[in-house]
């Protein structure tokens, strides 16, 4: 798959912190699975993958007021 927006992989450890490292193929992401998993027995590593994603903007402005006041 063509790396686009929201076509990555991460891997996320079940009781540990956010991911931070985006894999561009789900191979390199089950890679890095395997490697920690060996590395921290008894941790369990899930690999993901990114589908959507929404973004709000920092501002926006609110023009559809009626005139009725509360």
């Amino acid at each position: 798959m063509a790396n686009s927006e929201y076509g990555f992989w991460v891997v996320w450890c079940e009781g540990g912190g956010s991911p931070t490292v985006k894999h561009e193929n789900k191979r390199s992401a089950e890679t890095e699975a395997k490697r920690l998993a060996v590395a921290t027995p008894g941790h369990r590593f899930i690999v993901m993958e990114a589908k959507t994603g929404f973004l709000c903007p920092d501002r926006f402005e609110v023009t559809d007021f009626d005139d009725i006041p509360f």
